[in-house]
């Protein structure tokens, strides 16, 4: 099997993960928890990786190889992605006495 991109470089894939920022402008590889074969999405550098509607935050990316000029197409949710969405901070209220 021949890798092109980080996997070429490196020949160890880094490992992205929903909520982060997507690093380079690419064809990520996007791996389920048992649910659902690998698949790739196209993503755009500096926004946040997506999380799935399924598996949620246990969805992995690995860049196959980067993309460059102006012609990709935002992320758009769809029935398996879906724009990370970040947990609020759980807080406990104060006691009234």
């Amino acid at each position: 099997m021949i890798f092109s991109g980080y996997w070429r470089d490196t020949m160890r894939p880094q490992i992205f993960r929903p909520g982060e920022t997507v690093p380079t402008s690419g064809v990520y590889r996007v791996e389920h928890a048992s649910h659902r074969l690998m698949h790739e999405a196209t993503l755009i550098g500096h926004s946040a990786f997506p999380q799935c509607r399924h598996c949620g935050s246990a969805v992995r990316f690995f860049l196959m190889r980067a993309v460059e000029g102006r012609r990709i197409l935002p992320f758009r949710s769809t029935a398996i992605l879906e724009e990370f969405k970040a947990r609020k901070p759980f807080t406990i209220p104060a006691k009234r006495f």
